[in-house]
């Protein structure tokens, strides 16, 4: 089976890719990209992965995020109001991939992905998630990468409702952590902070990669928790390629 890729600029000007296979729909995946500078962090980081799948039926949404791509953090006030509006942002790509996939829903996202999308599940149902190279809190890389003006311990209390750490608990559908053991940012203790918060909804998986997580072994396992708990026939294996 083909795929269809469609290049979208909704009415609120959101950007995303829609992947669509050429036959019937068996489920969908919302991939949620990474933050760099490398030519992948952006919609397109897993656009071959979402090809594959729909190879076998799967349809997935690719949103452009925002915040801090677009718009670096500077304060308390402005930086809770762009974390609400990037949810906003995708409660709408969840509704496109809803209307062409129905259900049932998986949720992918990598570093500033994954906590944006932890944030989001706290109040749509899906059926899955794999979130790869997120840290526990906002201010993990806020207060170390950017100049913010609002006082650190206000800023840190102010975030904490919507800090990853917190929001995993939400939903009972299953995880998937992947971690790399040489992540220059993200220490094996802080990983398992994340892990300990999911509870025993959450498996765990560290990978001899770095921060990129660019690694077949990681594509391959997550490809098969995804199809396992969608629910889909795998199929014969194919190499995703692209970076993640």
């Amino acid at each position: 089976m083909a795929a269809t890729v469609e290049d979208l600029t909704t009415a609120e000007g959101d950007q995303a890719y829609l992947v669509l296979p050429d036959g019937p729909t068996v489920g969908g995946v919302m991939f949620l990209h990474w933050f760099d500078e490398a030519p992948t962090a952006n919609r397109g980081q897993f656009l071959a992965e979402a090809r594959d799948l729909a190879e076998i039926g799967v349809a997935s949404v690719l949103p452009q995020l925002r915040f801090p791509w677009a718009i670096p953090p500077m304060d308390l006030d402005a930086d809770i109001a762009r974390i609400l509006e990037e949810r906003e942002r995708l409660r709408r790509a969840h509704t496109i991939l809803t209307e062409v996939a129905g259900a049932p829903i998986g949720v992918v996202g990598h570093d500033f992905g994954a906590m944006h999308g932890m944030f989001l599940l706290a109040d749509i149902e899906v059926t899955c998630a794999v979130w790869i190279a997120p840290t526990p809190r906002w201010s993990d890389w806020f207060l170390r990468f950017w100049s913010i003006s609002t006082d650190r311990y206000d800023y840190m209390r102010a975030l904490q409702p919507f800090d990853p750490v917190t929001t995993v608990a939400s939903g009972t559908f299953p995880i998937l952590f992947q971690f790399a053991e040489r992540d220059f940012y993200i220490a094996a203790m802080t990983s398992m902070e994340l892990v300990a918060a999911a509870a025993d909804r959450g498996e765990h998986r560290a990978y001899g990669a770095d921060h990129a997580m660019d690694d077949d072994d990681v594509r391959s396992d997550r490809r098969d928790f995804l199809l396992r708990h969608l629910g889909v026939d795998q199929g014969p294996g194919s190499d995703a390629g692209g970076g993640a």
